[in-house]
């Protein structure tokens, strides 16, 4: 007998978890309605099984910033790709008129670090903290006291300004080096790791990248500096993957694409490709005429070493920074040689030191490896 009323209860459990799992199974589709304002209905989306969206528009609006999905009418909420519907549910796009002139940084705008979130730790052993300028380099790239290293920005890539020129590079590394000396309060934070609770970042994201640099968000007067730079034009964002302001990035490029700022179509009105002839002497004396110019110069080589070298001509001498793609071999003292297309800039940005850049070897040309070279006396 009791065996029977065991084997009762068992095929009641069994029968209760079938019709558990059938209900399950039948569960209704959720309609995920995607509106706009002015009751717009921009599309629609249908989630059945796990109940969450595998994918959701993005319009791109007609002299509009669109700032993205919001679960109410108030923008509050934001909508997040985890989020399970079990019911319709409409999303609400949130919106920002624009222009055509002047650039706007809404998102931006919205972000802001909790300063216990900072306070009396450090960037290298908590993974987040305030720092101090130390020296401008460029637009995506900063040294800040007691590191050792320089910050690598994560997720943009300024255009370049160095060891190269490129139209931007000059404008987004002023831009940065502008903030950031009037900034009062600057903030690192690296990308948190899966361990910290993050299972969205991918594991092989570290704490240092290319040369041995941190990798970090710089946040100065609680804006996120990363992000602003795309939406101001001056880069794109890059391998931002599911990082945790990922969504922040994608919109701030979106929306950059739709108004051409800057790297996204228009033409830098203070990058001049077209170099100049000038010698030593007027680089030296005439600097303002010829500083953020590209310039054809000759010179003898005095003395090189691992980054660059030293021009001389009629007893003086400029620094030319080689960067990655200067190799010490090619040239000996005493190397007479022409250089096509250098470029002429303060180093380090903000100082009134001046020096050449723009080194590529196959602008140059060796005159002769041994002239009768004044310079050297």
């Amino acid at each position: 007998m009791k065996d029977l009323v065991h084997m009762k209860k068992i095929a009641l459990f069994a029968t209760a978890l079938f019709f558990i799992f059938v209900l399950a199974g039948c569960q209704r589709p959720a309609e995920i309605t995607f509106l706009l304002p002015d009751d717009v209905v921009y599309d629609t989306r249908t989630v059945e099984e796990d109940r969450t969206l595998a994918s959701y528009p993005t319009p791109t609006l007609e002299d509009t910033y669109f700032l993205g999905w919001f679960t109410d009418e108030d923008f509050t909420e934001r909508f997040r790709m985890d989020m399970v519907f079990d019911e319709d549910t409409t999303l609400y796009g949130k919106t920002l008129p624009y222009d055509g002139e002047t650039l706007l940084t809404p998102l931006t705008d919205e972000l802001a670090l909790d300063p216990s979130a900072y306070e009396g730790k450090s960037f290298r052993t908590d993974g987040i903290g305030e720092a101090s300028l130390a020296q401008c380099i460029d637009g995506d790239t900063t040294f800040f006291r007691g590191l050792g290293e320089s910050v690598r920005y994560l997720y943009v890539d300024t255009p370049e300004s160095t060891s190269t020129i490129e139209p931007w590079g000059m404008a987004a590394s002023s831009y940065v080096c502008d903030v950031l000396t009037d900034a009062d309060t600057i903030v690192l934070e690296r990308e948190p790791h899966p361990e910290e609770g993050h299972p969205e970042v991918h594991p092989s994201v570290g704490e240092r990248g290319t040369f041995g640099r941190y990798l970090g968000y710089v946040w100065y007067d609680n804006r996120l500096l990363n992000l602003e730079l795309v939406e101001l034009g001056y880069s794109r964002a890059s391998g931002i993957g599911n990082s945790q302001y990922a969504e922040y990035f994608r919109l701030a490029e979106h929306n950059s694409r739709m108004t051409g700022a800057k790297i996204f179509g228009e033409d830098d009105p203070d990058f001049d490709a077209d170099p100049v002839e000038a010698s030593i002497h007027d680089l030296l004396h005439d600097t303002e005429e010829y500083i953020h110019r590209f310039v054809n110069v000759e010179g003898v080589v005095v003395r090189t070493q691992s980054d660059g070298f030293y021009l001389c001509a009629d007893g003086e001498e400029i620094f030319f920074f080689g960067g990655s793609g200067w190799r010490p071999t090619w040239f000996r003292s005493g190397f007479e040689i022409r250089v096509e297309k250098a470029y002429l800039t303060y180093w380090p940005p903000g100082s009134t030191v001046i020096q050449l850049t723009n080194f590529d070897r196959g602008r140059v040309d060796v005159i002769t490896e041994d002239p009768d070279a004044d310079c050297l006396d």
